[in-house]
């Protein structure tokens, strides 16, 4: 869920990095950035074939867990 979200923010396809309001310095981007990178070399799932199937039901699973709405988008 979490390489899933920071690739999101890294690309330059909408939506992108959050707007420079959400970060304090511009050294939080580059530490989300570093871990992204991180992510990618141990991580294999991401790159398997069932990686959409198993991304929605990590999301479904989560939101069962936490209570919130699989439609809930930020934070209102």
């Amino acid at each position: 869920m979490l390489f899933e979200l920071l690739s999101r923010w890294s690309g330059a396809a909408p939506p992108s990095t959050p707007p420079a309001a959400c970060f304090e310095s511009g050294a939080e981007r580059a530490v989300l950035d570093v871990l992204l990178c991180s992510l990618e070399k141990q991580l294999v799932a991401p790159f398997g074939a069932d990686y959409e199937n198993n991304l929605d039901m990590a999301r479904s699973e989560i939101c069962a867990k936490s209570g919130y709405s699989p439609e809930t988008h930020g934070l209102d």
